[in-house]
């Protein structure tokens, strides 16, 4: 005979299994990379990937700083997604990025952000990767693949200035 009260032997309508709820959601890549595109990006997506010709630049590097890693005036305490990647982790993608030269060969370069992605733990990681990987969706021409290498320049450029207090790598 069970220690349980007999109502709750049933496991009828009435029994809650107090574990049953521990259950984590989990979010897609893409909808981890678009809560990052209506957070940080919100007023400027479209320009990341115009970045040389954009008249906001000003606003879109303030978005790039906060994107790597620079706390946010409205919320300061809050742990910010640049900061949470390694030095290691962000150069060695860069690395891959700079050797580009056509389209395909940049979006060959999704699989490792979803592989290093799974690899960790923390949701900040695999938000600022499954961003990485959105953009690079978003890329459809040759052009694209030179602005979005200035994107990531001026991302890795504000982690080494932000993240060098995080990360000592």
């Amino acid at each position: 005979m069970s220690n349980y009260p007999q109502q709750n032997q049933k496991r009828g309508n009435n029994f809650q299994n107090p574990h049953s709820n521990k259950k984590k959601e989990t979010k897609t890549f893409d909808e981890l990379a678009k809560e990052v595109k209506d957070s940080i990006f919100r007023d400027n997506f479209d320009e990341i990937l115009q970045m040389s010709k954009t008249p906001q630049l000003d606003n879109l590097l303030y978005s790039i700083e906060i994107f790597a890693g620079r706390s946010q005036v409205e919320n300061p305490t809050k742990k910010q997604l640049g900061a949470t990647v390694t030095t290691s982790q962000l150069r060695n993608v860069y690395d891959k990025v700079l050797k580009t030269k056509h389209v395909n060969d940049l979006k060959m370069i999704r699989p490792q952000l979803a592989y290093i992605a799974g690899r960790e733990k923390g949701v900040e990681v695999q938000k600022f990767l499954a961003f990485l990987d959105f953009l690079i969706k978003s890329i459809h021409n040759n052009e694209q693949v030179k602005e979005f290498k200035v994107f990531f320049e001026a991302v890795v450029a504000y982690h080494k200035f932000y993240g060098k207090k995080n990360n000592q790598n």
